[in-house]
């Protein structure tokens, strides 16, 4: 009787092995409401887990849910903290040279222009993504300052302002601008805004609804040479091996080239929003002239490469 019960016991926990679903935690830094998380992340997610009838699953670890921040998720995936991650190229911008070079201010109409020259360069972003398999990588809105106490409308406004950015390559244009680089977290920016540890956020749009910089802003100068920001969904080398053919076709239909171009898209949309959000929020929206525009664009650090 001991030998049938130990035997019973043995196959219901082999049972439980084989037919126990596999979890692929997908970590990033933003809040569930972001459009990156609410219009990509979440709707993928919910595809391959749907595809895959219960035999694998997709699980989003969102808000730094597996470490904060930005700037710790290639690693994350890398060293498989997560089997798939969300990545801003920008804060580990050495690694990324191909990436990060989309970046050039005013180089791109937008992430969607952005995000298909990025897909006409396949080859040099997978051979640079060495640590991790990269699954979609895609483009945002060009960025716009936004601003607490003074408005911008020449470099000579920037003067001495600590502007919010988000790796080297945002903290040259500020440099050559005039202003004071911060690289920070956009997580952190609504703090450092409001309590005047920065006077300005080099940001895209969207901003002003995930961030809510809407509350705390007074201006936006919305079409100062604005560089867009990459971004890259890569999963952990040994978790992607790992896949049967069932799960790496279903995981290749939902990412790739239509995951990022959504992506891109969301980025277009969301930001319209924001920006009618925080107009009608009473953020002061300036529009330069020409002029203007060619002031900033003629001190960017990138115009011999344009």
């Amino acid at each position: 009787m001991k030998a049938l019960c130990t035997g019973a016991l043995a196959a219901v926990a082999l049972w439980s092995a084989t037919t126990q679903a596999d979890v692929l935690k997908l970590a990033h830094f933003m809040p569930p409401t972001h459009p990156m998380d609410a219009q990509v992340m979440t709707p993928m997610a919910q595809a391959y887990n749907v595809a895959m009838a219960g035999a694998s699953e997709i699980k989003v670890y969102p808000a730094g849910e597996l470490g904060p921040g930005p700037k710790a998720q290639y690693k994350r995936v890398a060293t498989g903290v997560a089997e798939l991650a969300f990545i801003l190229p920008d804060f580990s911008a050495d690694l990324f040279p191909v990436l990060t070079g989309y970046e050039t201010p005013g180089r791109y109409a937008d992430g969607i222009q952005a995000t298909q020259a990025m897909w006409e360069n396949t080859a040099e972003i997978e051979s640079e993504v060495d640590r991790a398999v990269p699954l979609a990588f895609w483009a945002n809105n060009a960025t716009i300052m936004i601003t607490r106490d003074k408005p911008v409308r020449t470099p000579a406004d920037l003067a001495g302002l600590k502007i919010r950015v988000a790796g080297k390559n945002m903290a040259s244009v500020i440099s050559a601008w005039g202003g004071v680089p911060v690289n920070m977290s956009p997580t952190e920016a609504y703090q450092a805004l409001s309590t005047g540890v920065v006077d300005g956020i080099y940001i895209g749009p969207t901003a002003f609804s995930s961030y809510k910089l809407h509350e705390v802003a007074k201006y936006a100068t919305v079409n100062i040479p604005g560089s867009v920001y990459s971004f890259l969904l890569a999963m952990n080398k040994d978790a992607y091996a790992a896949l049967n053919d069932e799960e790496r076709r279903e995981l290749q239909a939902v990412t790739g080239k239509p995951l990022s171009l959504k992506a891109a898209q969301a980025f277009a949309d969301a930001g319209n929003t924001a920006m009618t959000l925080a107009e009608e929020s009473g953020v002061e929206m300036i529009s330069l002239t020409a002029e203007e525009i060619h002031a900033f664009s003629t001190l960017s650090p990138f115009k011999d490469s344009e």
